[in-house]
């Protein structure tokens, strides 16, 4: 199964670089040995056809058994336009054509569960930080305020917001979803363990808060078609509903997350980079896509109530305040009220509070116009940015913090 695996991750890297080569379709006859079809002859044909360097791979697959059937299967759903793998008598027939027609996405899908398949112990120690956590004890009479993580974060990304929920006497749970892998299918996840939930405490009204992408995922399933009901009221905190330019460096998000999973999590394997996602929902951010168009054509959800909180500082600009603070604070304490020594150290701490305080348009990833929605009237603006909205930063407690006590209450 991992020749499979390596065989349909190259295919992905054949897709990107084919979307510039001239459409044509060629056909190339491999011959069999004794009912097995090397990889490196298949590999090479469709390097040579794509006009690519051919890497090594070894291996072979009994196109006669069951996993050679499975394998044509795979590939041929992968593959492109007016493409095949055929086997007929004592050869293989390969036909491809050098324009990929929007297939990518059959081979990020079909790369994600042959990755599972192959590593099942992994992909299971992956699949337990995923979907509801419920408190302990549960008091069906009382509303459960789920919060969902963004894009390329997880579960300890709510914890603060969580314990803020419990110190007012809130129950708090978390859902979890893989944060690379298409919205809808973290939204379908949603669906599920919301219903086994309804099984459980049919009468139990939930409110959803929701950070960033999250913010898509809940909407994603509350106006959808598997929407099961209950949810009250939903809060979304800097929810990209337009998208969100810098959704192209996903990619660095996703890095940093996986490097602390590496170093923190013994179950940690490395095909979690590959089963959690393979840059989806990345794409699926970018203001314009597909997704997006789809998810705001429909209507918002009757009988429950939106809450949308937008920010208007920038992340970068908190940072760059608190790099010019530090850099005031270089300068020795017993000179800072020296000439020119002083009128430095109070210029460098006069910019670093305007860069933290000075408000725009945006909170960094997600802009104020991009935060709105159609037939959501409660929209609060706050001067914070991203992250300080939903997360404590330097001691403070979230800026969106007051705004969800008050509307949960």
């Amino acid at each position: 199964m991992r020749r499979l695996l390596l065989l349909l991750l190259f295919g992905i890297a054949l897709l990107a670089l084919a979307s510039s080569v001239r459409a044509d379709v060629r056909e190339t006859r491999l011959p069999l040995h004794e009912g097995k079809l090397r990889v490196h002859d298949l590999n090479a044909a469709v390097c040579q056809t794509l006009r690519l360097p051919t890497c090594p791979m070894g291996g072979q697959i009994n196109v006669a058994g069951q996993e050679g059937q499975d394998f044509l299967v795979a590939f041929n759903g992968c593959l492109w336009r007016d493409s095949s793998l055929t086997i007929n008598g004592s050869e293989a027939i390969v036909r491809l054509t050098t324009t990929p027609d929007g297939k990518c996405e059959a081979m990020r899908r079909m790369a994600r569960l042959l990755t599972a398949e192959e590593s099942p112990r992994a992909t299971a120690a992956q699949a337990r930080t995923w979907g509801l956590l419920l408190p302990q004890q549960i008091d069906p009479t009382r509303p459960v305020v789920i919060l969902l993580h963004g894009l390329d974060a997880d579960r300890s990304d709510c914890v603060p917001m969580g314990e803020l929920l419990k110190a007012c006497g809130y129950q708090a749970a978390f859902f979890s979803y893989p944060g690379e892998q298409p919205i809808a299918d973290s939204a379908d996840l949603l669906a599920r363990s919301l219903q086994q939930f309804h099984q459980r405490f049919p009468r139990t009204p939930i409110d959803l808060v929701a950070h960033s992408m999250g913010g898509l995922v809940a909407r994603c399933y509350v106006e959808g078609p598997d929407y099961s009901g209950g949810i009250d009221r939903l809060v979304m905190v800097a929810p990209p509903n337009g998208g969100s330019s810098w959704a192209r460096f996903r990619s660095l998000l996703s890095i940093e997350e996986n490097y602390q999973l590496y170093r923190w999590q013994p179950d940690w394997h490395w095909t979690w980079l590959i089963t959690e996602g393979m840059g989806e929902a990345g794409g699926e951010l970018m203001p314009g896509s597909d997704f997006l168009k789809q998810l705001n054509s429909r209507p918002r959800r009757p009988g429950v109530r939106y809450t949308i909180i937008a920010g208007n500082h920038s992340g970068v600009s908190r940072v760059e305040g608190n790099c010019l603070d530090g850099l005031a604070h270089w300068i020795p304490q017993r000179i800072r009220g020296w000439w020119g020594f002083r009128h430095c150290f109070h210029k460098l701490e006069n910019s670093a509070a305007n860069l933290r305080e000075g408000s725009g348009q945006s909170d960094g990833p997600v802009t104020i116009q991009s935060a709105k929605l159609k037939g959501v009237n409660d929209f609060i603006v706050l001067p914070a940015d991203h992250a300080s909205l939903y997360l404590p930063i330097d001691g403070r407690p979230p800026a969106a913090w007051p705004v969800i006590h008050d509307r949960l209450k």
